[in-house]
């Protein structure tokens, strides 16, 4: 059979067009391979997601008018929804005798709704390999297709859904995804998993829906396979990026990988998205060592109410004392934001900034925008917004039936409408965006964390920031007493000056358009923030969790601490 797989255009406000560099749909590569090791099906895949719809569609009707496919297989996210019910519209009407088979996290949660309105496609529910092969076997023989497990269709006369089908208990089982269809020539990031699922229930996410929270890991000796296999195919790929769900979940797994890499001497540079526990000074450093230079954490909030209602599963000490240890290193951290999530309050705002300045003083974190909460069908969000009776301008109240609309994804406006939502997001980026830091409120709310700023700067190679320092030490004649320290084996002593210098050089720059009464007022909050600030630093000192070679919890701690004093 010839099998044609795509995922479609994600809508315009989502959507990235510069696509050379731009994830790309594992999944895909993952069927296309199993497909082609386990039968003789003519496979073809078509990456549309980072184009205009007007350009997906005409691609894929001239894929279909070429190829001439008896199976066509999308691949269908929230965002992605609208431009692929076009497809399934057209094909319905067009080609009638092309079968459509649905798949993804959007018909995994919503194929109940989905079959009410197009009667024409099988839903492929979960994991996709081994059920959607088992279905195209089914197809090419003519079976009756109520036996494939972990699908739902329309029969003629109802919905039908068939047992669920297992996880896929061993991932090294399943053949290294097919890359060579998204890794063109000058690509530079290609995008790989070590593992499927994550063990938690956040409150804004739908994980759980496909992956039943449970964690199923690849052997090392699998990936650094797949990794080599990856740096062969494109010569031109400088980092491999880790779209893992849970990746360090398991500190066991995750330094065995290291430990691998390292032993065969792969030499790449390595991305990850990351929990900011379990994490520990030896992994750290292995995963330094094996090249990992950058970890994007999911922080969500710096809000203790919010942070335990999103049920994450960490808290503010788990964070300060990872914070701690990647400070020893020179691995550059992430930790993203959403703004707007249930409980949110100005409170929650200002805790949260108040937090992230804290994680910027100990280990800088580098902000321009942030999220603010969206609505997908399978979070607990969803669920929450539908007991609100949330309604959607121009619809009216939320329901699985919007989501067959072409409606964006919604925002969570329970307790604050969009135009709050948008203000406390430009409130934290004034606090925390080093781009907005010339000006004047920007400046002020930021000042504290700038020796910290200046750090990164140098460590990560920001040439503006740089450029500011070096200009700041020439013009207060610090160039010679920095050397001093340096040679003396305490740069870091020198940081506090520095900070004060590239201060009064940003208080320059911002004053001088100012008039004179603007100047008086620069001045004056100045020097109130200035007293608050040293206030602020010394709370934080007291917080700081050091860095230790394994996390002691805070119940740990005391009991140590009774003991010594005892």
């Amino acid at each position: 059979m010839k099998v044609l797989l795509t995922c479609t255009s994600i809508e315009d406000k989502e959507r990235i067009e510069d696509a050379h560099d731009s994830h790309y749909p594992l999944g895909l590569a993952y069927l296309q391979a199993y497909l082609q090791k386990e039968s003789d099906h003519e496979v073809q895949t078509h990456f549309l997601n980072n184009v205009d719809d007007v350009t997906c569609f005409k691609k894929m009707k001239e894929a279909i008018e070429e190829f001439k496919p008896d199976v066509v297989g999308i691949s269908i996210m929230t965002f992605s929804r609208t431009s692929s019910y076009r497809m399934i519209e057209y094909l319905s009407e067009h080609n009638p005798d092309i079968k459509i088979v649905l798949g993804g996290m959007h018909p995994t949660i919503m194929w109940k709704t989905l079959l009410k309105k197009y009667t024409t496609p099988v839903i492929v529910i979960g994991e996709g390999e081994i059920a959607f092969a088992d279905l195209l076997k089914h197809f090419e023989e003519g079976k009756s297709i109520s036996d494939v497990k972990g699908i739902a269709y329309h029969d003629g006369e109802k919905i039908v859904s068939t047992p669920e089908r297992d996880l896929v208990k061993n991932l090294d089982d399943l053949p290294i995804p097919d890359h060579n269809i998204f890794l063109w020539e000058g690509k530079t990031i290609a995008n790989l998993l070590t593992s499927r699922g994550c063990p938690f229930k956040c409150n804004f996410c739908v994980l759980d829906n496909l992956s039943l929270r449970t964690v199923r890991f690849r052997s090392a000796e699998n990936i650094c396979d797949e990794i080599e296999q990856i740096l062969k195919t494109c010569s031109t790929i400088q980092t491999i990026w880790l779209h893992d769900d849970a990746f360090m979940i398991n500190k066991k797994s995750t330094m065995a990988l290291c430990r691998e890499i390292i032993r065969r001497g792969i030499k790449t540079t390595f991305t990850c998205s990351a929990r900011f526990r379990p994490v520990s000074r030896e992994l750290i450093q292995l995963m330094e060592e094996a090249g990992f230079n950058h970890v994007l954490f999911g922080l969500e909030s710096g809000a203790k109410n919010i942070m335990d209602d999103m049920k994450k599963g960490i808290t503010k000490h788990h964070i300060r004392y990872a914070t701690s240890l990647f400070a020893e290193r020179n691995i550059k951290t992430t930790a993203f934001l959403i703004v707007g999530l249930p409980g949110e309050t100005q409170e929650t705002i200002d805790e949260t900034i108040d937090f992230v300045q804290e994680m910027q003083f100990n280990n800088y974190l580098y902000y321009d925008d942030i999220g603010i909460c969206g609505i997908y069908p399978g979070a607990e969000v969803y669920n929450i917004a539908r007991r609100r009776k949330l309604e959607i301008p121009g619809y009216g109240l939320l329901d699985d039936d919007y989501w067959l609309t072409d409606g964006d994804v919604p925002t969570y406006t329970c307790e604050h409408p969009r135009e709050k939502l948008l203000q406390w997001k430009e409130d934290i980026r004034d606090a925390i965006a080093l781009n907005r830091v010339t000006k004047p409120d920007a400046f002020l709310k930021q000042k504290k964390v700038l020796s910290s700023a200046i750090q990164y700067g140098y460590k990560f190679g920001m040439p503006g920031l740089i450029g500011l320092t070096q200009n700041a030490l020439q013009t207060h004649q610090l160039f010679p007493e920095v050397l001093y320290n340096f040679f003396a084996g305490a740069p870091s002593r020198m940081m506090p000056k520095i900070g004060l210098a590239v201060e009064k050089e940003l208080i320059k720059q911002i004053m001088e358009p100012m008039n004179m009464e603007q100047k008086k007022e620069f001045i004056a909050n100045w020097e109130k923030q200035t007293i608050e600030d040293n206030e602020t630093l010394k709370r934080w000192q007291t917080q700081r969790v050091e860095a230790t070679d394994e996390y002691i919890s805070l119940k740990k701690k005391a009991k140590r601490t009774l003991s010594v004093i005892q």
